[in-house]
């Protein structure tokens, strides 16, 4: 088993890096791969570090979840919000709920896809249907 961890903070090093090494230990417990790959400095959406969350009080990744589940991608959970903070680079680390919001992910994360894949050996995959396409016009 391999887990992709993308590190979409416009910091390599930054906070995200962080949680990142923080969920990487418990992975490699749980034997576990992983492979980290930095895209925060490709021109893509998601977090540019604009500061806008703290104003709105909302930030654009919720939107990736959403992505995540019209694939039919199983989505963790944590304890809490999956998230850690820290307005400096570094300060992340000093996020002990953060922290262990990263860990009780990474849990959950090796617990899923362990289940997963024992469901896979013993029951297969869910059966697909064709999709129904509208455009919500009545």
């Amino acid at each position: 088993m391999k887990v992709l961890m993308i590190n979409g903070s416009p910091h390599r090093e930054g906070n995200t890096s962080i949680a990142l090494k923080e969920m990487e230990k418990i992975f490699g417990g749980e034997g576990i791969e992983t492979e980290s790959v930095h895209m925060g400095n490709k021109d893509i959406r998601g977090c540019i570090a604009c500061g806008s969350c703290m104003e709105k009080g909302k930030c654009a990744f919720d939107e990736l979840n959403k992505f995540f589940t019209i694939c039919g991608m199983p989505v963790a959970s944590g304890q809490y919000w999956n998230s850690i903070h820290g307005r400096s680079q570094g300060e992340a680390a000093e996020d002990k709920e953060g922290l262990q919001s990263m860990r009780t992910l990474a849990r959950n994360m090796a617990f899923l896809m362990k289940s997963i894949a024992l469901g896979k050996e013993q029951l297969g995959l869910p059966g697909k249907e064709e999709p129904v396409r509208t455009n919500f016009i009545r």
